[in-house]
């Protein structure tokens, strides 16, 4: 048996997809001899969002940038990069590995290719479980927790290589052997389980932004209508009301429903807590007579 170690790094990860850049890995025995050592870069036809990623502003690039751009797109390596990972003879590890079956799954959606389902190890909710810990540790946390040598950070190969250190340090501190892994810790899962955690995030996510894009509609200035005279009532003519988040959100047909009744009013909805004269929450703030519940601020507006 054989085992191979992944890592993949992406261009971007814009919308939780991520388009590959490069994909490393390292195939050992089952004494971890290494058989090959390789970094497949990939021309992601995408973006690359350049920075650093542990500030949230992007990654870091282990080469050149022209070296990714000379690269082919992912449908070329795709075969090789398969092969590996669904090789009957093989045990795939990986670090944080769901993000890398995330990517690999994302890309092969991204060309109308087929993804075909294979079992891996997660090495670091292996470390979690062994020691009992309340939170994942990251990868550099445990290469210098083990007192391992430096590398190339975000260079693909380098990390899967990294990630074959620790797992070894791993059993050998612990005296346990791989098949313990397999038989006895619940981190050898397939890649079902991973998927449909990503396509239940990826639901979840297009669903917030369609309601991001219906709360950030409700504030945009409607041209057509104008405040009427005639519905003047000085509890609320222009006055300025900003309103919590979770409050629109979750009654956003309510705030649709009346926006040209609102304008007619002159209501004015405020983005600045510091702007308004009335803050409409969930919670009515006692210490602040300007706080209105939705309850309250309908009654306040339609008198009922």
């Amino acid at each position: 048996m054989n085992y191979l170690f992944i890592d993949i790094e992406c261009a971007n990860c814009l919308h939780g997809e991520g388009k590959i850049c490069s994909f490393g890995y390292v195939k050992t025995d089952d004494k971890f001899n290494v058989i090959k050592k390789k970094d497949i870069l990939i021309d992601p036809d995408a973006p690359f969002l350049l920075g650093n990623a542990k500030k949230g502003c992007g990654i870091a690039l282990a080469y050149p940038l022209f070296h990714f751009k000379w690269a082919h797109t992912f449908p070329f390596y795709y075969e090789e990069i398969k092969n590996l990972l669904i090789d009957k003879d093989t045990i795939v590890f990986g670090f944080a590995i769901n993000q890398d079956i995330n990517y690999f799954y994302y890309s092969c959606k991204r060309y109308r290719l087929k993804f075909e389902n294979f079992k891996v190890i997660d090495i670091q909710l292996l470390d979690k479980i062994i020691h009992k810990l309340s939170n994942l540790r990251g990868l550099d946390k445990l290469i210098e927790l083990y007192n391992l040598p430096s590398f190339t950070y975000h260079r693909s190969d380098d990390d899967a290589y990294m990630s074959m250190e620790i797992l070894s340090t791993l059993l050998k501190e612990n005296n346990i052997l791989v098949e313990d892994i397999i038989n006895k810790f619940p981190c050898y899962k397939p890649t079902e389980e991973y998927i449909e955690i990503y396509n239940k995030n990826k639901a979840l996510r297009i669903q917030k932004e369609k309601m991001h894009k219906a709360v950030e509609d409700f504030y945009k200035n409607d041209s057509s209508i104008h405040p009427v005279i005639e519905t003047y009532d000085k509890d609320v003519w222009g006055k300025h009301f900003f309103i919590n988040y979770r409050i629109v959100s979750e009654n956003i047909t309510y705030f649709n429903k009346h926006k040209k009744e609102f304008i007619r009013k002159n209501i004015i909805f405020v983005r600045n807590i510091k702007d308004a004269d009335y803050v409409i929450s969930s919670i009515k703030n006692v210490r602040d007579k300007k706080s209105l519940t939705l309850e309250e601020f309908n009654k306040l507006v339609f008198k009922n």
